[in-house]
This record gives C-alpha cells, structure tokens and sequence, in this order.
C-alpha cells in the first residue's frame, strides 16, 4: 500500500530542484565575497619571506633565545653603592646649606662670596664621602662575597640602607680643613673673627645644656648632696667639654636616662668613689652599664695619650740637657783652635 502523502521534496520537478541547487550556490559564493571563512587560516603565504626568515634553515637545530646573564657581582654592588652615596651625598651638602644661610645672615654677605661658599660647600660633601666609600664597599663586599648571580640583587636589595658615617655624618663637611680654608679665603677677617665668636658661644652652650642635663638626671637617681652634687657637677662639666662631639656622634641626638648619667663615668673609678657612698656608686653603675664599652675605650685612649705626652716631654727635657751639656764643650774646643 502506497502512503497517503510524499515529502515535499519528491513532488518538485527534477528543473527546479536544479534551479534551487543553482541559486543556493551563488548565494554561498557571495556570502563568501563579504565574510571571510572561519575555517579558513590566515597567515603569511608559503615562500614569503616574512613568514621564512623566523623558521630554521632545514637540518639547522633550532637555537632557543639567549638568557641575559646576570651581572657581576661586583658590578651589582658598585651600582648599590652608588645608588646609596647620591642619597647620602645630597643629605650632606644640605646641611652644608643650613650652614651658608647662618653664614650670610651673621656675617652679611655679598651675592660673589655666597656663591664662592657654595662652591666650597660642594667640595667640602664630597671630600666628606671618602671614609663613607671605603665602609661601604667593605661592608657590602665583606657580606656578599659568597653570594652571586640573581641572589646578589635580592640580598642588596633586602639590606635597605645603613649608616657608614656615624649619627652626625651630615656635618662632617663642616669640621674639614677644606671647608675653614674656604672660609678664610671668601671672608673678611672681621667677618671671620665675628662668625667664630658665635660658634664658640654655641659650643659653650651646648656643653653646659648637657652637663647641667646630666648631672639632674644623676642627682635625681642618687639623691646627692649640695657638696656632692657641686663635686659631681664639675666632673660632669669636664667629661662634656672633652666628650660631646664624640657621644653624640655615637648616639646622636637622643640621650636617654643612663646615657645622659653615664657621663660621669668618663672620670675614673678612685675619682668617682671619692665623692659617692658606696651604695651611690653602685646604683651609678648599675644605671650605667650598658655604656661602659664607650668610657672604657675614652678613658683608655685619655691614658695613653697622657702617656705619650709624657714620654715626648721626658724626650725634651733630655734632649735639652744633652745640648747644654754640648754646648760647653764645642765653645772649649773653639778655644782651644784658637789657641
């Protein structure tokens, strides 16, 4: 039995399904023209030299890219260095500023001579950096010599900064005989006279500050005497005027309470025990102790140039006496030529 219905499709004529075919395929040719086919790779054609000069010769192994090598390590660290001596240099020359400026104002200074100062502050921070070159680089080295490669650059780069220079390396510019030289060239002798005058005051004051400082923070621990407290004063007084330059360059700017007291320890111990009680002395160097490295090595370098100083005065006198004992001896012989 035949079905009832046939598909559509049988029921076309064999023409026009040939005209469908047709129509079909210019459809399929244009949408061509406008849209490229996915399916299709795009790239450079075969033989372009373009697309040959990345491939390998054939039979030619295939050469992967060249890893740049690390730098040496000492390069590494010379770069280091460098990056932190511009930082340190800067700091340096501006505190050489501050000091200009406190120059032209006291001193009353002309355009010429603060432009001459200038020039002498910049020669003055770099001549400074010389002690700072020469701890760095050993301090650096000393630490990576075993290191090397990548590993280099991160261990310097985790280091961060560190002082070479002490707490008051910035004015180091200002003690150097290159700057006071520069000073006595540029100004006047009124004017060097008068500046003079005014740093001497500073430093006579800020002695007194320190030692008035300690000697409250040693008589509130203590509990001393107006007579002990006087005595203590005056040995006080004496340790600031020969050390301050010295602590603060070791602590810098912050003293704290048994540093501040530890200042009477730069007299030696018979001295000390002379004025306090026992129980006194021993509180003072309980409170002390954590400083007593730094009084050690002051009073031991105090010792040996007493030492010296008398060795080189005993020299003297010696050589003193042999030339008078010469001497009447040279004028007999003139005598006796004479004769």
């Amino acid at each position: 039995m035949r079905p009832l219905y046939l598909p559509f499709f049988t029921l076309l004529s064999p023409a026009l399904s040939a005209g469908l075919v047709l129509i079909a395929s210019g459809l399929s040719a244009q949408e061509g023209d406008d849209e490229p086919d996915p399916f299709v790779v795009i790239g450079e054609k075969p033989g372009d030299p373009a697309a040959d000069a990345d491939k390998p010769a054939p039979g030619k192994p295939v050469v992967p890219p060249a890893v740049k090598p690390p730098e040496p390590l000492s390069a590494q660290i010379s770069a280091h260095i460098q990056k932190l001596a511009e930082a340190e240099r800067e700091k340096r020359l501006s505190f050489m500023r501050v000091v200009i400026d406190d120059i032209v104002r006291l001193c009353q200074l002309d355009n010429e001579q603060e432009e001459k100062l200038i020039l002498a502050a910049k020669g003055a921070s770099e001549r400074s950096m010389k002690e700072w070159h020469e701890q760095a680089e050993r301090y650096f080295r000393t630490r990576l010599e075993s290191t090397e490669g990548d590993a280099a650059k991160e261990v310097l780069e985790g280091m961060g900064s560190v002082n070479f220079g002490g707490n008051r390396s910035e004015e180091e510019g200002e003690s150097l005989g290159l700057w006071k030289d520069s000073l006595k060239d540029v100004l006047t002798g009124e004017q060097i006279t008068h500046y003079e005058g005014v740093l001497a005051q500073r430093r006579l004051d800020r002695i007194d500050a320190f030692a008035r400082m300690s000697i409250s923070t040693i008589d509130g621990h203590l509990r001393l005497t107006p007579e002990q407290k006087s005595k203590m004063a005056e040995l006080v007084h004496t340790s600031a005027a020969t050390y301050l330059d010295d602590v603060q360059t070791y602590w810098g700017d912050y003293f704290e309470r048994g540093m501040l007291m530890s200042l009477a320890n730069a007299a030696e111990e018979n001295q000390l025990r002379a004025i306090l009680t026992e129980p006194q002395f021993d509180r003072l160097r309980e409170a002390t102790s954590n400083f007593d490295h730094f009084w050690d090595q002051k009073r031991r370098l105090k010792r040996a140039k007493e030492k010296a100083a008398e060795r080189r005065k005993t020299q003297n006198e010696e050589e003193e006496y042999q030339d008078k004992e010469a001497a009447p001896a040279a004028g007999e012989a003139e005598k006796a030529e004479e004769s």
